[in-house]
């Protein structure tokens, strides 16, 4: 790791952060148990023990190096999404090779809370549907009929359009979860631009902006996205809609998104957006 750990991530682990946690629970707390982590995952002293005085400090770790109760179940969490994770991507036609990094990236840059919602959609998936079709196509938005009127969250994914798709960076431009919004006066997918970072080429370093526009296609034509309130919206019957048998829904919509990045003017990005109810 850098200099620092890049610790101040909003509490949000990176995998090897994750990995010192797993050699701790397969070694146990002995003496030199740190050294010996940091042997086994490639990092030197220092890192490990700043890291588990940052799970210490939020509850995680006892001041002898176990998990807490609050830890164990964290933790946990974490180690399932590790496997499940995986099969989602698997299931949304993610090449094999293409997969880890589409995990790691999600651990690193999606909140817990988040990723467990997505999960809990799979599974439920699974469970209930395993594998079942159901009703699919620009259906003028059958959602009116099977969903209350009122405020709804979902999971979303923004996907890269190309043969090895994996995810777009335009999934980083979006806070979790989206909404959609279903009322007498019309029924849309809300999503909320966020702080992103990119690889400025004129720069040459990390650096900050938001997405600038957002284009949905609808019958062939690309509309730009309304922007209401620092939200910006796209109509659900511009939306791909499956109803899967048991009452599962998922929904992809062909989206072009703009963003800045320091000096530079990043090119059109043209992504799959898919969500799930």
């Amino acid at each position: 790791m850098a200099q620092g750990d890049n610790f101040k991530r909003d509490g949000l682990p990176t995998m090897q952060m994750l990995r010192f946690l797993e050699e701790l629970e397969r070694q146990g707390n002995g003496r030199g148990s740190i050294a010996a982590i940091a042997e086994r995952c490639g990092a030197n002293h220092g890192s490990v023990s700043r890291y588990f005085k940052l799970c210490r400090e939020k509850g995680i770790l006892t001041e002898k190096l176990e998990f807490t109760g609050k830890g164990k179940i964290w933790f946990r969490g974490y180690v399932q999404l590790l496997k499940e994770l995986p099969l989602f991507f698997r299931s949304a036609g993610v090449p094999a090779g293409e997969i880890p990094e589409n995990v790691k990236r999600l651990i690193e840059n999606v909140d817990y809370h988040t990723l467990a919602i997505m999960a809990r959609y799979f599974r439920n998936q699974q469970e209930h549907f395993s594998g079942a079709g159901g009703r699919s196509g620009n259906t003028g938005n059958p959602l009116k009929e099977i969903l209350a009127y009122g405020n709804h969250e979902v999971f979303f994914t923004v996907f890269q359009m190309k043969q090895e798709a994996g995810i777009s960076m335009a999934d980083r431009g979006f806070r979790r979860p989206a909404i959609i919004r279903h009322n007498k006066r019309g029924s849309w997918l809300e999503l909320e631009p966020c702080e992103m970072k990119a690889w400025s080429p004129v720069e040459r370093k990390e650096m900050t902006g938001h997405l600038e526009t957002l284009k949905y296609e609808q019958d062939g034509v690309l509309h730009l996205a309304r922007y209401s309130r620092g939200k910006m919206r796209i109509p659900l019957d511009a939306c791909r809609i499956r109803l899967m048998q048991g009452g599962g829904i998922s929904a992809s919509v062909l989206v072009i998104t703009t963003c800045d990045v320091g000096r530079i003017h990043m090119p059109e990005s043209t992504a799959r957006l898919v969500f799930w109810l």
